[in-house]
């Protein structure tokens, strides 16, 4: 029979193995962190008390929408919105906040004016500013009105700090 090895010479040799294929490698890649969503950093406000989470697929959602309300439904419209914010704002919508921020681009020159300086369509420019809110770049504050915000982690000690209004409170368009 042939005779063991030592076990301690055999780990040894197996960490130099390790260590000597770690620096041919180089340093391992430092993972991102996960993507924070607006819900986990607690935007204060009114706006910010109710988040809508649908539970299932877009398809199963709508299906079962379109089944209970019909699909021509207000509901049916609704939740069309909820889904597309989904995807922004990930699993927990601030659904109040974002119809408000929709308000701002129907009712307002910002997505205009945004879209001239970025060089994109007006629709692209929603997109930016919806993504921009979903990483608490942008909060709705209790008036209605648009806000440049710094969130909790951006050297703020744990607070969010309003730094500059974008836009007073859309007003309604009315039909004289």
């Amino acid at each position: 029979m042939a005779a063991k090895k030592n076990s301690a010479a055999r780990r040894a040799g197996e960490a130099a193995r390790r260590a000597a294929a770690a620096q041919r490698i180089g340093p391992r890649p430092v993972r991102p962190a996960r993507p924070q969503y607006l819900y986990d950093l607690k935007p204060p406000g009114i706006h910010y008390r109710e988040w809508d989470t649908p539970n299932g697929t877009d398809e199963e959602v709508m299906n079962k929408v379109n089944d209970d309300f019909g699909p021509d439904s207000d509901a049916a419209l609704g939740m069309r919105f909820v889904l597309e914010y989904r995807r922004t704002y990930g699993p927990r919508v601030p659904v109040m906040a974002a119809r408000q921020l929709d308000q701002f681009v129907v009712r307002t020159d910002l997505a205009t004016d945004l879209a001239e300086t970025m060089g994109i369509p007006p629709e692209e420019a929603r997109e930016h500013l919806h993504t921009l809110h979903a990483r608490g770049v942008l909060l709705i504050a209790d008036d209605g009105s648009l806000w440049m915000t710094l969130p909790p982690g951006a050297g703020t000690n744990g607070h969010w700090v309003f730094v500059e209004k974008k836009a007073d409170t859309p007003l309604e368009v009315t039909a004289d």
